[in-house]
């Protein structure tokens, strides 16, 4: 197959879960013998060329103007690109993400355009309780209703999805996201002291109350390090979250927090190798890959009891769910992970279980080659019987 996914997030520059996402499905995808490319729209201080070969995997970067609403021609020399390859043969899919609502408005193509769904803004702030903009609901509405297929990375996110953008047919089909399993490597002594958060500092993320749950932890544990990993984020009222996170700590136990910022994900992952726990107490996810990195790496995880959290863990068996609204209740999970040793290992062992059973490429890599297979062969058919009937009209 000749595959394309929109994404304008592909590393190796700053970007969120899509990015990885997208790499890691090219990858395996390449790897298995497919053509596959990407293309998307970046702003002009992108770290990363406008063209580059990945492994065998062709990218391509187009820039955004400055001008104001340069991001309109933008988007439509992306799609232009787009369908070039695909009447030119080049092309047999085009994925494209519900973030951004690339597909908004996209005229026929001739080949399939499948829709993943990883949280769009409208679905995260009606997740958080929040009015979502109306600009971008509608076109992140139009993007999903262009889409010929809808594939989601979990049940909860489809069904939401649809509620919030009153998506009418029959439920989409659900794949959950691919891991790397980390290469076997020699056993390490983890830091048992070391408790980690990663992802972007913001308040979606669930990182205020598990700040504000520390002070209690460090009571208990003095020993403990609470070490913050992700790029900025805004505050609620304004402002670096960052910089709003070092207010909350009590001078006291200031020393036990240490800020990292955003780092690739190879030290990412080199760290939940070595750390204590990871705690991911989100309050909006339709699908994290974060904390699965964890659990592949044998790391205890906690993680949120909302969203797509119990599709994800089983809580007290292959890691912690607990509520981001509670504070007391993170802290507690965190506790009990510190002050049981053989808790901490047989649940990180569980989760990498768990990881390399449900969620490894391989694994994953086959049910999406599978689902590309039957989009095709479904929009050949419906083209085909399209074509007749309009034949038989005439």
């Amino acid at each position: 197959m000749k595959i394309c996914f929109e994404c304008s997030e592909y590393p190796p520059g700053p970007h969120g879960g899509i990015g990885s996402l997208v790499q890691i499905m090219a990858r395996g995808l390449a790897g298995a013998g497919h053509q596959v490319r990407v293309a998307g729209l970046y702003p002009s201080s992108y770290p990363a060329p406008d063209y580059e070969e990945d492994g065998g995997i062709r990218v391509w970067r187009l820039r955004l103007p400055a001008s104001r609403w340069g991001w309109i021609g933008a988007r439509i020399r992306l799609y232009r690109l787009v369908k070039s390859w695909c009447e030119a043969g080049e092309v047999d899919l085009v994925e494209v993400p519900d973030y951004g609502a690339p597909a908004a408005y996209w005229p026929s193509l001739p080949v399939p355009v499948v829709a993943r769904l990883s949280g769009s803004t409208t679905f995260f702030r009606s997740e958080m309780g929040r009015r979502p903009g109306r600009t971008a609901k509608l076109l992140e509405r139009a993007s999903l209703r262009r889409a010929d297929f809808i594939l989601s990375e979990s049940r909860y996110l489809e069904e939401r999805t649809r509620a919030v953008f009153a998506l009418g047919g029959a439920p989409g089909e659900v794949i959950y996201n691919p891991v790397d399993m980390p290469a076997p490597a020699p056993p390490v002594v983890r830091d048992r002291n070391a408790v980690m958060f990663a992802g972007t500092l913001t308040e979606k993320k669930g990182v205020i109350s598990l700040v504000r749950s520390w002070p209690g932890v460090v009571r208990a544990f003095p020993g403990a390090v609470l070490h913050v990993w992700g790029k900025d984020g805004q505050a609620p009222a304004g402002g670096s979250m960052q910089s709003y996170l070092a207010t909350l700590v009590p001078a006291e136990v200031s020393a036990s927090v240490v800020f990292h910022g955003h780092v690739p994900l190879d030290t990412l992952l080199g760290a939940f190798r070595t750390a204590g726990m990871a705690v991911l107490p989100s309050y909006a996810e339709g699908f994290a890959l974060t904390p699965l990195h964890a659990m592949a790496a044998g790391c205890p995880v906690v993680y949120t009891s909302r969203g797509s959290g119990p599709e994800l863990i089983r809580d007290r068996v292959t890691g912690l769910l607990v509520d981001p609204d509670r504070p007391e209740e993170i802290g507690a999970a965190i506790r009990a992970l510190l002050g049981d040793a053989q808790m901490a290992s047989r649940i990180g062992e569980a989760g990498r279980q768990h990881v390399e059973r449900n969620f490894a490429r391989p694994v994953l890599l086959a049910q999406n080659e599978q689902f590309y297979k039957r989009c095709l062969d479904r929009f050949g058919a419906d083209r085909h019987t399209h074509s007749k009937d309009h034949g038989n009209a005439d």
